[in-house]
């Protein structure tokens, strides 16, 4: 590896470790609303933001054209599955300690590996189904299933990490089809097409000391989004896939700094199982493509 391209890998790893302490910090913001607000608005909110932001950029970098998808039948089911995975993720935040909802969701890796064979006509080997297996007995571990009301944060959680899993395997159907940002475009602006009859329903005045709050976690969201999608233009999707891992440690941070919530052993356990199994799906996901 040259000297050259040794900085470029550098770059696309501190972007990328970048975009995960964002969207950390993105959700620690949802959190401090303290659920006033329905995710069908914060996820509107969202979604309204990054379509101004980078609508202009893929008209201007790929024409005018680019703004109509070649799938929509696809591009549709792709934006329900991202924005309501992320709508049920700032539900269960509001609801549990934001490093253990962040473990959770990271089953998404291992449903995309279990929905590969049928959606994407993939042969899955034995050893990545059996660190699919080891991933679900971690999720198990965190969520100590109980059947009682208690659990709801939790089982929130892991169906939010089941639809980013279905938003991950359409991700890779529609790979080609259309540049990585022209298509986080459409899902952001399908997204707001999709949740805009839903709005009135659930709107709620904005508090006067929420709007900084609410500016900062649209543009929080949009820059962490833009340096997602530049990291792996400079780095190697091998090397920066399991990277994706530190969003937990950085919610974990962030759970401890402004909610003084710190995961138990047993969920720390089931933490460690679930980053281990995604890492090892990462790197044979990477190797195979």
């Amino acid at each position: 590896m040259t000297p050259m391209s040794q900085q470029r890998q550098l770059l696309g790893i501190l972007l990328l470790v970048l975009a995960m302490a964002l969207f950390s910090f993105k959700d620690a913001l949802v959190k401090m609303m303290d659920g006033h607000y329905s995710p069908v608005v914060v996820m509107w909110a969202q979604m309204g933001f990054a379509s101004l932001f980078f609508a202009p950029v893929i008209t201007v970098k790929y024409g005018p054209r680019s703004l109509w998808p070649q799938n929509p039948f696809l591009q549709i089911m792709r934006a329900i599955s991202v924005i309501t995975g992320i709508g049920m993720f700032y539900w269960s935040i509001s609801l549990i300690p934001l490093a253990e909802a962040t473990a959770i969701t990271f089953v998404a890796p291992l449903v995309t590996t279990s929905l590969s064979p049928l959606m994407l006509g993939e042969k899955i080997g034995l050893r990545r189904w059996i660190a699919v297996l080891v991933g679900f007995g971690g999720i198990l571990i965190v969520l100590r299933p109980e059947f009682s009301g208690d659990r709801l944060g939790y089982l929130i959680a892991f169906g939010a990490g089941i639809m980013i899993g279905v938003f991950y395997t359409f991700n890779r159907l529609l790979a080609g089809k259309a540049p990585p940002l022209v298509n986080q475009t459409y899902s952001a602006v399908i997204g707001v097409l999709l949740l805009t009859p839903f709005i009135f329903s659930v709107w709620v005045p904005l508090r006067p000391g929420d709007i900084t709050l609410v500016l900062g976690f649209c543009a929080i969201a949009a820059l962490g989004q833009t340096c997602l999608f530049t990291s792996f233009l400079h780095g190697e999707a091998s090397i920066l896939a399991p990277l994706t891992l530190s969003q937990i440690v950085f919610a974990t941070l962030f759970g401890y700094l402004f909610f003084n919530n710190f995961p138990d052993t047993t969920s720390v356990v089931g933490i460690i199982i679930v980053i281990a199994s995604a890492i090892y799906i990462a790197i044979r996901e990477t190797r195979v493509r």
